[in-house]
């Protein structure tokens, strides 16, 4: 099944993933499945953990979608839809040659260098999502970064050439919507199992931090509402919702 998308495109904005909220109800008439906004540049781009995401005017995805899943995402399996965007964008990257990973919640990494970041807004209705907001940020041409906590890369620095913005927001909004329609219709096991394919960590003994100090663990699952479960070297396991636990790089 392909949905119908709508692709409204700015100039500047202080962020999409705000400039979606406050226009959701007007974009969605019309019987609207997936709702794109795309900007040439964001003053106030929002990152996980309130960082700021920064990107050169003109040179990078700036992406925020809307979907409206209905009954379709019950509120405590809301995790896949974050798996369904991060994979979509790993896949949409395969087209250009380039072999990502994932880095949990939904980062997308190069080696040990981020290539995009990935926020997912949620609202609830009773059991369910009724509404989703997913901001990706991806970087295309740039090559000059500030210092940042991690090593950004670029296609373009993977690549060697520019590459037409517009063209990997088709590319992603192309696998988007068939991994939404997976999400909603089809094989729900199959795009975790993809995920966890692709998670950095996964199965792995790698070292942790939590409130209570550094630890070595394996990843054994990636839950439905998004916890990780982490099992000790002792034995016993533990699971870990986003900002609660951090995997150590050691770039």
């Amino acid at each position: 099944m392909d949905y119908s998308i709508t692709i409204k495109h700015l100039d500047v904005v202080d962020s999409t993933n705000r400039y979606l909220r406050d226009e959701a109800d007007n974009l969605w008439v019309g019987g609207k499945e997936i709702v794109a906004v795309m900007a040439r540049h964001q003053t106030a781009g929002r990152g996980q953990r309130g960082n700021v995401w920064q990107s050169q005017g003109g040179y990078n995805l700036l992406m925020s979608i809307l979907v409206r899943p209905g009954n379709s995402l019950e509120a405590k399996n809301q995790f896949l839809l974050s798996q369904a965007v991060a994979v979509s964008v790993h896949t949409a990257m395969k087209c250009y040659g380039i072999e990502t990973s994932l880095k949990w919640p939904n980062d997308i990494y190069v080696g040990n260098r981020k290539l995009a970041g990935i926020l997912v807004e949620l609202d609830y209705s009773g059991a369910f999502v009724e509404q989703a907001i997913i901001g990706i940020g991806l970087n295309v041409n740039q090559t000059g970064f500030s210092p940042m906590d991690r090593v950004p890369v670029s296609i373009k620095m993977l690549l060697g050439k520019d590459i037409p913005v517009e063209d990997v927001m088709r590319d992603v909004l192309c696998n988007f919507n068939h991994y939404y329609a997976e999400m909603r219709w089809g094989d729900k096991d199959a795009i975790a199992a993809e995920y966890k394919k692709l998670l950095l960590g996964f199965g792995q003994q790698c070292e942790y931090a939590d409130s209570c100090g550094t630890f070595i663990a394996v990843m054994e699952d990636v839950e439905p509402t998004g916890q990780r479960v982490l099992r000790r070297e002792d034995g016993t396991s533990s699971r870990y919702m986003f900002k609660e636990v951090e995997m150590l790089f050691r770039l």
